[in-house]
């Protein structure tokens, strides 16, 4: 039995948001904007540094429970699956095909299943359909273009190999107000987080401080260093944009004027770093070295405008 879906991923830096983009479109659940998307989660509130700004600073945080919850906040009905290094199980064949028969499952009802690394990218990407008699899924990943399929006994190998995949099942309504209330918390959650689940690594301010640090040293990886300043500028302008809208809907929050205005100077301030540090793409030299002492300037006025900004979001919410 075969069968394919005509789904693909929203563009925007942070694939796995593209990726439920994609799915919840093809699922006619969401129509509405990517700033919303991010905010809504509490994606666009994630800001996470490995202290020599390693390019796995965006994707290392707990996939299981944030994804669950986050797909959850907007009341879309789903089920995480993630296990660990599968290619070192004994039983990873049979985890594959119980893996497998949720995902034929959840394609016959039309329904894309979000997934880990489904090609060499090591991205979110979607699994868009499948093929029994060739033993295939048919994916997408965040280029848009047209992959090869991954085998069956693929699944879940990688370079980072994890099996990740989520699959979404319905979908109820939350009065938004709630929607609003539980992101800004959980934005100030990662602002004040103390300390990340892996060593290394931090969240919110203290990702400023590991940022700001490697730039100081010079011990940086240069091509993570670019690749996270423009998945974050891009995060940094939904934040400011989402704070905007929930500062004019709102019912319930008043008085995220002042947040909203310093959050637009921090996502422009992250438009002025990246353009110091633009992303060229593989085979180019990835970073002038040069820019660094104005990135740095930057990044501490940034960090100073966004203490501030939490701290008026912290008022509102008590």
């Amino acid at each position: 039995m075969a069968k394919k879906l005509d789904a693909v991923l929203g563009r925007t830096w942070t694939t796995y948001m593209g990726s439920v983009d994609g799915a919840l479109r093809k699922a006619g659940w969401w129509d509405e904007e990517m700033f919303l998307l991010m905010g809504m989660t509490g994606m666009a509130f994630h800001f996470i540094i490995h202290a020599t700004a390693c390019p796995s600073s965006v994707t290392v945080y707990d996939w299981g429970a944030e994804h669950f919850t986050m797909l959850d906040r907007i009341g879309i009905h789903n089920e995480v699956v993630v296990v660990m290094n599968i290619s070192s199980l004994n039983t990873r064949r049979q985890v594959q095909e119980d893996v497998l028969a949720k995902v034929r499952t959840s394609i016959d009802k039309g329904l894309p299943v979000i997934i880990w690394a489904p090609t060499e990218l090591l991205e979110f990407g979607l699994i868009t359909g499948y093929d029994d008699g060739d033993q295939v899924l048919y994916v997408q990943d965040c280029m848009n273009s047209n992959p090869a399929p991954l085998s069956y006994v693929n699944l879940g190998f990688s370079e980072v190999p994890v099996l990740f995949v989520q699959i979404i099942k319905g979908r109820v309504d939350v009065d938004r107000e709630k929607i609003y209330l539980e992101s800004l918390k959980y934005a100030l959650g990662e602002w004040n987080k103390e300390q990340h689940i892996t060593p290394g690594y931090a969240s919110g301010r203290k990702a400023y401080a590991n940022l700001i640090g490697t730039l100081e040293r010079g011990d940086y990886d240069p091509f993570g260093l670019v690749y996270i300043l423009n998945t974050y500028a891009e995060a940094k302008a939904y934040a400011a944009k989402y704070l905007e809208h929930v500062a004019r809907k709102s019912r319930e929050l008043k008085g995220l004027e002042e947040a909203s205005r310093l959050s637009l100077q921090v996502a422009q301030g992250f438009q002025k770093i990246v353009g110091l540090a633009p992303f060229k793409g593989p085979g180019r030299e990835p970073f002038d070295h040069g820019n660094a002492p104005a990135i740095l300037d930057l990044l501490r006025q940034c960090f100073d405008l966004e203490e501030r900004a939490m701290a008026e979001v912290q008022r509102v919410l008590a």
